[in-house]
């Protein structure tokens, strides 16, 4: 693991080193770097592959200051600069995958998204599938292993930080952004829970380089449920991560 000094402390951060596309991973809310460790394993090895612990996660630095989603953006940005990237594919998972989106927002570096469950925003996402889908196909083992640790990550700040944060995700809105996003985008679910309205609240808008990819067999947890079939999406796909030439069509 590397460190690159924030004025709020040092954000960690895996760096594989070697060349080819550059692919920068986001795990979600209460994870970190170390979750994509088999998503990464199952990837081909000549590629570029980075990974950051977000703000108070993993072996970040935890901040006493206010902070939120657009900050943790602005890190991702950051280290890209640091890292010289002139162009790289995200892959995030929920608030990873919303980040990333700020991220693309912000910066023509960025050139494809792959979001696994980045929620377009909270607002529905809660009721977009039916319940008691949210850790899928996982054993209790591993969902003790998940919820400890969110619980512990939770429980490192303050809670006016953490408030203030949670604020500005509950917040987020990336509707418009989607609507005229010009990169390759995956938008990638599990299928666990999906009902006739599941498209609809999830809010995403029509746009031809936008492609929907539905993990069957799968709940929120992706990269911790099935970790081969999201390496083969990011994998087999990779072609397409170049700012098009014309809109994309079709479908997954």
């Amino acid at each position: 693991m590397a460190v690159v000094p924030m004025y709020w402390g040092e954000m960690v951060y895996f760096d594989s080193d070697n060349s080819g596309q550059s692919l920068l991973f986001l795990h979600g809310t209460g994870c970190d770097a170390s979750d994509w460790r088999m998503v990464i394993k199952k990837l081909p090895q000549n590629g570029h592959r980075i990974a950051l612990d977000f703000r108070g996660h993993g072996q970040s630095t935890v901040p006493i200051q206010a902070f939120s989603l657009s900050d943790l953006a602005d890190d991702v940005l950051h280290l890209i600069d640091c890292l010289s990237l002139q162009e790289v594919v995200i892959v995030g998972h929920s608030l990873g995958g919303m980040v990333a989106m700020e991220v693309a927002r912000c910066s023509s570096r960025v050139a494809g998204l792959v979001l696994l469950e980045g929620w377009t925003s909270l607002s529905s996402a809660g009721s977009a599938f039916d319940p008691g889908r949210f850790y899928g196909s996982l054993s209790q083992t591993e969902i003790a292993q998940i919820q400890q640790k969110a619980e512990a990550t939770r429980n490192r700040f303050q809670p006016e930080v953490w408030h203030n944060f949670w604020e500005s995700v509950k917040n987020f809105d990336a509707y418009a952004y989607l609507a005229g996003a010009r990169i390759p985008i995956y938008e990638v679910f599990g299928s666990i829970g999906r009902n006739d309205l599941t498209q609809e609240k999830l809010r995403i808008p029509p746009n031809p380089n936008i492609q929907w990819v539905w993990v069957p067999n799968a709940g929120h947890y992706l990269p911790h449920e099935w970790p081969t079939e999201v390496a083969k999406i990011v994998g087999t796909h990779r072609r397409h991560f170049k700012p098009p030439k014309s809109p994309l069509s079709g479908g997954l």
